[in-house]
């Protein structure tokens, strides 16, 4: 008698919001690169789908959905929460908290939390370059409030609202975004194909005042746009023998 197997793979996944010099959908957000605001929502969330090289949208059937695809909330039946912490790049603390409560077998709801945080730096000016012994610190954060609903057994739709803040010394920069995701699957085995749209809102501006060594204050600053993604994802299941031994 013989085992099987599963290997999960993803057969094709589009993130439009990378570089390409040719494709036949518009490289939507790409214009925006090294401009847009609020970067750490772009920054991966659970080991699974970092680990799958963030290729999860149509996957999503873990509370991570919460990041990768609302739709996802619907695909799994476990009440289940997650909390990761990640020592990033040049010191920074990246950490995520997600909870799914189930409504039913088709409703799901869940609340997220992301930050991304320095310790305390050390202020220092032109003319004390090693410190003035004085402090400030840099932080992100983000909560958001999820629905999905499971139209029919193939057809799922998902919705985060999501409000944003980034702090800098005295400037603060606020936001609202909002992702929608769909998930469907294609009655051929277990193919599905997910489209997602993340981090969608208006443009924000820093509000605060800053003092420049000159003395001038600083009031007035130009607006960013959010780092809007647009995605698409394929995925099934493959039943592989694995003869016994």
């Amino acid at each position: 008698m013989e085992r099987f197997r599963q290997i999960e793979f993803i057969l094709l996944t589009f993130v439009f919001t990378t570089f390409a010099h040719s494709q036949l959908i518009p490289n939507l957000g790409g214009q925006r690169a090294g401009i847009s605001a609020f970067q750490f929502l772009k920054i991966g969330v659970g080991a699974r789908g970092v680990g799958m090289g963030e290729t999860f949208v149509a996957v999503a059937n873990d509370v991570s959905a919460l990041y990768w695809n609302p739709a996802g909330l619907t695909q799994f039946s476990e009440n289940q929460f997650i909390f990761a912490h990640t020592e990033y790049v040049v010191d920074l603390k990246h950490e995520f908290f997600g909870t799914v409560y189930h409504l039913s077998p088709s409703d799901a709801i869940g609340a997220s939390m992301t930050s991304l945080y320095t310790d305390p730096m050390e202020i220092t000016t032109e003319t004390q370059p090693f410190g003035t012994g004085r402090y400030f610190k840099f932080g992100d954060l983000a909560l958001g409030l999820s629905y999905s609903r499971k139209m029919t057994d193939q057809f799922s739709f998902g919705v985060t609202i999501r409000y944003v803040e980034e702090t800098l010394v005295m400037i603060k920069m606020r936001g609202t975004m909002v992702d929608l995701g769909t998930y469907y699957w294609t009655g051929l085995g277990s193919a599905r194909f997910a489209v997602v749209i993340s981090n969608f809102g208006g443009d924000v501006s820093p509000s605060g005042e800053v003092t420049l060594y000159d003395g001038t204050k600083v009031g007035s600053f130009q607006s960013f746009s959010p780092p809007t993604q647009f995605k698409i994802g394929f995925a099934m299941e493959e039943i592989i023998p694995v003869p016994t031994i």
